[in-house]
């Protein structure tokens, strides 16, 4: 009776082990099936990682093959080379960053990325140049001799401000640069390590907010000549006004320049899946809102500031069928 009582206890067991195998099995297939996504963004501080991250978790949401995740980076540069040798899918990254690496000028004068194509043009930034109220820096002429703080190395904001100070005829040894954190930057203009900030991204920014309510600061226009040169030599550069008010003591409207946010990957990316996040992405426009700043993705200037022969070919066939050119 024992023989038969444990040769049914160890049928019994092998019984739930084969069970429990199965459902295993079954369980890590159904994991397998999900295709993830790594997304490349910039510095927790800034505006990328936020906005990435609310993508990222909306195409997760919206799609049941897919699983988007947002990795916080150094910034476009970075994000490049990250794309380049296949440590990510997707990548937030300015419009002149993209530019250069795909037409091999300036950072890429050597390491020209053909492969790179843009998803979509998300929202845009613009150049934002501060300093203190009572510095004696009124121009961007008046940088020359200072130190700059412009953002983390490979950040596009570095990138970008190298050619404002390049168009307003400022030669490398001219300044000091300062890489760092927006954060931090901000932090070191309010303590006087810096003489200015440099920043490329959405207005208001929050840290530029933060530092204008205990310290008085001023920003310096971008405009006249400067903006000209730059507008004409860059297709991706155009003309911008920040609004009055935005900042504390900013009483009027200030020109400035701006580029574009965009939505990147490699060419290798299937049409089909880049034909599916862009269909949620502009079917859910408002991803991103914090404080008075409010990042909405427009289907009309989805192809805003780019180039065509940068275009993937799921996207192309995304805009023709919604009537954009």
């Amino acid at each position: 009776m024992r023989k038969n009582l444990s040769a049914i206890a160890i049928a019994f067991s092998l019984f739930v082990m084969l069970i429990s195998n199965s459902l295993s099995a079954a369980d890590y297939h159904v994991k397998l099936i999900k295709k993830f996504y790594s997304m490349a963004t910039a510095s927790i501080n800034g505006t990328y990682y936020p906005v990435g991250n609310s993508i990222a978790r909306l195409i997760s949401k919206k799609t049941k093959d897919l699983v988007v995740v947002a990795e916080p980076t150094a910034g476009s540069l970075a994000n490049i080379e990250y794309l380049k040798s296949g440590n990510v899918d997707l990548a937030l990254i300015q419009s002149d960053v993209a530019w250069m690496a795909f037409n091999g000028s300036h950072n890429f004068s050597e390491n020209k990325f053909r492969e790179l194509r843009i998803l979509a043009s998300l929202y845009s930034e613009v150049i934002q140049i501060v300093v203190r109220a009572d510095s004696e820096i009124k121009t961007i002429q008046d940088l020359k001799g200072r130190k700059i703080s412009v953002g983390e190395h490979d950040s596009g904001s570095a990138a970008s401000v190298k050619l404002v100070l390049e168009a307003a005829g400022l030669l490398p040894e001219d300044y000091v640069l300062v890489f760092e954190r927006f954060t931090r930057a901000t932090e070191s203009l309010g303590d006087g390590y810096v003489d200015a900030v440099c920043y490329a991204g959405g207005v208001p920014a929050d840290g530029i907010t933060r530092l204008a309510a205990k310290v008085p600061v001023r920003l310096i226009p971008v405009s006249g000549d400067v903006a000209a040169k730059l507008v004409s030599r860059y297709p991706f550069f155009s003309q911008e006004t920040i609004a009055a008010n935005l900042y504390k003591g900013q009483d009027s409207a200030l020109a400035t320049i701006g580029l574009r946010a965009l939505l990147v990957g490699t060419e290798g990316l299937s049409s089909e899946e880049v034909l599916l996040m862009l269909g949620i992405i502009y079917d859910n426009p408002a991803v991103y809102e914090q404080g008075q700043v409010k990042i909405e993705m427009l289907l009309a200037d989805g192809l805003k500031g780019i180039d065509n022969a940068m275009l993937h070919e799921g996207s192309r066939k995304f805009f023709r069928l919604n009537g954009q050119k």
